[in-house]
């Protein structure tokens, strides 16, 4: 996506991925993969393209599938948001909300029409959206290098720190898979923000199972401002575990986030004032997935 702040010297639409692992093994930290092209805007915006030399467009090649397995869903790397959304509205619009929680949030429409699957995950930032709700459905990415090798890891150990995910050198994302969840589960994503653009303060990801009125299952998944990735909500995981599914125990469950994570101050929010954020909206959250799950 050529743009006055950056003017890549050459752009490429390659023909298979071994065209693209091909010029990213030659290439290196000269080359970048390019799809929906939001993050690499707002790279070019902050002067932080570095000496990219080659844009690699992988729009055109056959990694925009939705495909529904025999346990779960599996997405390519180039599945737009918009086309996700509608295929969890149409398939599984309770166990898999947290989904479409998330991308309703993504604004504005052209962002959610153009942006990727791959693209949010590769970006390895907190403030994305999309990410904490895989994170919560405990999706797996699988990358592939030149010599044909592949491998499936994690999306929660996928991500390192800010731009920093487990990408080797000459490796692309080609595929998320994750489990479908089973009939009694929900799911739910909130966030807060200070303004329509900007990013979020705090945003969670939930999913829970809850049977015979009890929390049997839960996974929380915190992204937003909080830190250099998403982290998991243990603490409260565990203290849901086996209570009944109740206002009562939900409350007394979120006071437990301070020991997963450590929010910091800045100029958008204290650090008191995301801790709170973080229990009022883990909470909102486990209320909507536990009335999603029955």
């Amino acid at each position: 996506m050529p743009t006055t702040l950056f003017q890549p010297h050459d752009y490429r639409f390659p023909a298979t991925v071994d065209e693209v692992l091909e010029t990213l093994g030659q290439q290196g930290d000269r080359a970048r993969v390019i799809a929906g092209g939001t993050t690499i805007h707002e790279l070019a915006y902050r002067k932080g393209m570095g000496d990219v030399h080659t844009l690699l467009d992988i729009t055109r090649l056959p990694l925009d599938q939705i495909t529904p397995t025999e346990t779960g869903v599996k997405l390519g790397a180039t599945v737009s948001f918009t086309d996700l959304a509608a295929f969890v509205t149409a398939a599984h619009p309770k166990r898999l909300a947290s989904i479409t929680d998330a991308i309703a949030g993504i604004r504005p429409m052209q962002i959610r029409n153009v942006g990727t699957v791959g693209g949010s995950i590769c970006s390895s930032l907190p403030f994305f959206d999309l990410p904490a709700a895989l994170v919560a459905l405990d999706a797996r990415v699988t990358t592939k290098r030149l010599d044909g090798d592949s491998r499936t890891v994690p999306i929660e150990t996928f991500f390192w720190d800010f731009f920093l995910p487990d990408l080797h050198f000459g490796e692309l994302l080609t595929e998320v898979e994750f489990d479908l969840p089973p009939a009694d589960t929900g799911g739910a994503f909130q966030k807060f923000e200070s303004n329509s653009v900007d990013w979020a303060l705090v945003s969670i990801g939930v999913q829970v199972q809850c049977r015979e009125g009890r929390f049997t299952d839960a996974r929380i998944a915190l992204g937003g401002g909080i830190g250099r990735k998403i982290t998991r909500a243990v603490s409260v995981e565990h203290a849901l575990l086996g209570r009944s599914v109740s206002a009562e125990t939900i409350q007394e469950a979120v006071r437990g986030v301070g020991d997963d994570v450590r929010a910091f101050s800045d100029f958008r929010g204290s650090a008191e004032f995301r801790n709170h954020l973080l229990k009022v909206y883990i909470a909102r959250c486990l209320v909507q997935a536990a009335r999603r799950a029955r």
